[in-house]
């Protein structure tokens, strides 16, 4: 506020007004600010000054003829005409609770001329950040600061507000930590008796309804007798559990029982029990009830637990005695017997047949005695196949297979019954098979055996409650057949080189190598292969006949491979004679070590020399393997370090399988059949598998499997399998085929859609430029499309915030909304109705509306690929044309086949 005289000399005219101006002294270089330019008055309000800055105010009259000459005030700071307040006085915390704590204070030395309107608290973790607390000043000189994290601890502050502003803060007050106040607990509650006899009472209560602040330790049982006045504490450790037996009453006297409860400050008040409690026994007769589940008789199966339930009830307690068949049972390593009043338990585990039977128990005290019974009743698998027995026929005995295999089968409820069967498939009663089957044994006779009845056979037992199998393996033995050609070399006037093949078929038994030996004086025999004395083995057998010398090898193998020597020696000479064996297997592995060639961030060339041991039989092909550093098997990825295998197949290896048509959860493997089936007809292939991140293989077909594909199921989305085939003949598993790449159990991807809006940007003389948007559909599953669409060219002046999806079936006209609040170019829709077609379109919106649609051109069919066809049979097959025929797909994808393709391959 400024005021001023007026002019002793107005200009010989009124004044009009006052013009009053300011100007900053720091800023010379501003013109001069007008406060006010109106009015006759002589003092006037200069505002809006900054705090703090240095100003000056001139005045200057006016009349009509115009302004006078300025009057300037000296130089002026603006200020307050007040100053804030002192700080307040020191802070002090009481009443603290785990959340809250009250804060007190003093009135500040000095109010800075104006009055105090208000204090502001502020608080701060020990090393924290100060937070103000309350919103609006305090009045007041005390306040409850609360939403305090409890175990924490806390300094406080306190400003004071006046007009002029607020203070410099107070001392910090003292730490506090945020706690509970610990106070003794509350009385314990409900206290009630339960039991009682001449020596004991049962009583139980419930916890305090407050603990004081502090958890409550136990509880404390006091007692006083009928006629005096002193308590005794009856427990000498604090109770843990709102129950307790109070012993030693005396029978006869009166007592009254209260209990305590007890935390860390002290013990509650007592709460006492509103009876009297008359120390003398309850006299009841036992009496037995079994459980529901127990009644009548038990039944159970084999290696199952009996668990006998009853609940017995008497005063006294009863004796309690459990017995079997009228003999007393006891605990011992399968039995067990708990008495836990008024439930009693008689439980026997890994029950055997032999625990069928009556259970009795019996319940005894001073008032009586009872009784009650339960029938117990153990199911069993019939027992184990015994006696088998099998003997070696030759196919010109008079005598069927085996002449008879009795098997004994240990007696069950329900009887079992039993069948017998070869290589999956189950035997009936005809001229050449005799089946005799009684309460306890099943014979089997096979008339007129021959090689071909050769193999495992299996006599299954079964009831309803298991099955038992026994297997037998039989081998009819028969002389073999003719060996191959004989050829002569060597001939000479003493002696002949005969060679011939080994026959096809060995009879069953081992191949032996009779040679016929004569000379005088008689000749010593020895044996040599490879040019070293034969050394005998358990396999391996010479035996020496007054005309011929034999040799037998049992169970050949690739190491009995070589040319034997037979030298006949007496006084008058020598004589050698070679055979050269040649004992077939799958080839050993490759000579290394591989060499690497050439190697590129996607393939590496590498190079290895022919095993030594090609089985006896060419090298067909040879199957190359990779796997990285963590041991697992798979492809080649840029970056990645990997470890390289190679092995060698021939004809006595299956080809290595392929996989076709993966889904997420099921591939279809095919193979080719092994070129050498082992002299009998292929009977199985055992089709394994092993996940990437697993160790072992499992068996994927529990029926047999006949045909050359197999489709496997129950695969784990996004896992990678791999695959091994076996053949299986009556002689037995073949070694497994070399394992396939790894696989990705996932859907297979489809071709997108056709792009959108193609159009010509620009053309010169010489050329075009053509634009496109994406497709609007990227790939279709058989459940669900996805979605890809370009944002719009025009935004209309607003950022596009959403877009809208919807879709509709070919068959219907209205759209139905998918999403309304797409935040991407991109989505899947899914749910959708495998077969069916339809069509989808896109909206944008801003926040002015929405915008005109994108549809898709044609319809989708959501569907997938179908399977491969099934059997092909050949039929009319002539010289230059043949006709085939084959199965439908089990699945079409969704879709009705529309077309076949043929493909032929020329040998």
């Amino acid at each position: 506020m400024v005021q001023w005289r007026a002019p002793k000399d107005d200009g010989g005219t009124p004044i009009t007004n006052y013009v009053v101006e300011k100007k900053d002294v720091k800023k010379p270089w501003e013109p001069w600010s007008v406060v006010s330019s109106s009015g006759t008055s002589t003092k006037a309000k200069v505002s809006r000054l900054e705090k703090g800055r240095e100003y000056i105010v001139r005045v200057r009259a006016e009349n009509k003829i115009g302004i006078g000459a300025g009057l300037e005030s000296p130089p002026t700071i603006a200020k307050h005409m007040f100053n804030p307040p002192g700080p307040p006085g020191f802070p002090e915390c009481s009443d603290i609770t785990e959340n809250a704590v009250t804060i007190e204070w003093a009135l500040p030395d000095y109010d800075g001329g104006s009055p105090i309107s208000g204090y502001v608290i502020e608080r701060r973790e020990m090393t924290g950040k100060w937070i103000r607390v309350n919103k609006t000043p305090v009045l007041d000189l005390r306040y409850r600061v609360s939403g305090l994290f409890e175990g924490n601890s806390y300094e406080f502050r306190v400003f004071a507000e006046n007009i002029a502003g607020i203070s410099e803060p107070s001392l910090t007050s003292d730490p506090i930590k945020a706690t509970r106040a610990i106070t003794k607990p509350g009385p314990p509650g409900n206290l009630k008796l339960k039991d009682w006899s001449k020596s004991y009472a049962d009583i139980c209560w419930t916890k305090p309804t407050r603990d004081g602040g502090s958890p409550i330790l136990g509880y404390v049982v006091e007692a006083q007798k009928s006629g005096t006045a002193q308590w005794d504490r009856i427990n000498k450790d604090l109770i843990k559990i709102c129950a307790y037996r109070v012993p030693g009453l005396i029978e006869g006297l009166e007592y009254r029982i209260r209990i305590r409860a007890t935390n860390k400050v002290g013990d509650s008040e007592p709460r006492e029990l509103p009876e009297t409690i008359l120390a003398k026994d309850i006299l009841v007769p036992p009496e037995i009830v079994v459980d529901v589940s127990c009644r009548d008789s038990v039944t159970v199966r084999a290696g199952q637990i009996i668990s006998l339930i009853t609940r017995v009830k008497g005063r006294p307690d009863p004796e309690i005695t459990w017995t079997k068949d009228a003999r007393a049972l006891s605990r011992d390593k399968r039995t067990e017997i708990n008495n836990n009043y008024p439930l009693c338990e008689l439980i026997i585990n890994d029950v055997v047949r032999s625990d069928y039977g009556k259970y009795a128990i019996s319940a005894k005290n001073s008032s009586g005695q009872a009784q009650a019974t339960i029938l117990v009743n153990v199911l069993d698998t019939p027992g184990a196949c015994q006696n088998l027995k099998v003997a070696y026929v030759t196919k010109k005995s008079s005598h069927p297979l085996s002449r008879q295999i009795p098997l004994s089968v240990e007696t069950s409820k329900p009887a079992p019954t039993s069948c017998w069967s070869k290589g999956g498939k189950y035997f009936k009663p005809s001229d050449l098979v005799q089946i005799e089957t009684t309460a306890t044994s099943s014979t089997l006779s096979v008339k007129y055996a021959g090689r071909k009845d050769s193999g495992e056979y299996t006599i299954t037992a079964s009831n309803p409650f298991g099955v038992k199998e026994e297997t037998v393996k039989v081998k009819v033995l028969d002389v073999p057949s003719a060996p191959g050609p004989i050829e002569c070399s060597g001939v000479s006037s003493e002696k002949v080189t005969l060679t011939w093949t080994a026959p096809t078929e060995d009879g069953g038994d081992n191949i032996k190598v009779e040679i016929p030996v004569m000379g005088r004086p008689r000749p010593t025999v020895s044996w040599q292969k490879d040019g070293a004395p034969l050394k005998l083995t358990q396999r391996t057998n010479v035996e020496l006949s007054p005309a011929t010398t034999i040799i037998t090898i049992n169970e050949c193998n690739r190491t009995d491979s070589g040319v034997y020597s037979m030298t006949a020696k007496n006084i008058v000479g020598s004589v050698t004679d070679n055979i050269t064996v040649k004992v077939h297997d799958i080839p050993g592995a490759p000579k290394g070590p591989v060499k690497i060639v050439e190697i590129s961030r996607t393939y590496c060339i590498f190079s290895w020399e022919t095993p030594e041991n090609d089985g006896g039989v060419p090298i067909n092909n040879y199957a190359v393997e990779i796997r990285d550093t963590t041991l697992v098997w798979t492809n080649v990825v840029s970056g990645n370090e990997y470890i390289f295998r190679v092995m060698a197949v021939n004809k006595y290896g299956l080809e290595n399988p392929e996989v076709t048509a993966i889904s997420k959860d099921s591939m279809v493997v095919m193979w080719q059949a092994p070129k050498y089936d082992g002299g009998t007809p292929i009977i199985n292939y055992v089709i394994e598998r092993k996940d990437k991140s697993a160790l072992r293989w499992i068996k994927c077909n529990i029926r047999k499997v006949k045909d050359l594909q197999f489709k496997a199921t129950g695969l784990v989305p996004g896992h990678e399998y791999e695959f091994r085939i076996s053949a299986e003949n009556a002689a037995g598993v073949s070694v497994p085929s070399v394992p396939t790449l790894f696989y990705k159990a996932t859907d297979a991807l489809y071709k997108p859609g056709a792009p959108c809006n193609p159009r010509v940007i620009d053309t010169t003389r010489s050329s075009i430029t053509v634009a496109w948007n994406k497709p609007v559909y990227n790939g279709v599953t058989n459940k669900a499309v996805t979605l890809t669409w370009d944002p719009p060219v025009n935004d209309g002046g607003v950022k596009v915030k959403n877009y809208i999806v919807e879709k509709r079936e070919s068959t219907r006209k209205a759209y139905a909304t998918v999403n309304a609040n797409c935040h991407s170019t991109t989505f899947t829709v899914d749910h959708l109705l495998e077969g069916c077609n339809y069509y989808f379109r896109v909206l944008a919106e801003n926040e002015y509306g929405i915008g005109l649609p994108i549809e898709t051109v044609e319809a989708v069919k959501v569907s997938e690929k179908p399977q491969p066809p099934g059997k092909i049979i050949l039929k009319d097959v002539t010289k230059n044309s043949v006709t085939l025929s084959w199965e439908k797909p089990e699945h079409d994808g969704g879709s009705r086949v529309g077309c076949y393709v043929v493909e032929i391959q020329p040998k």
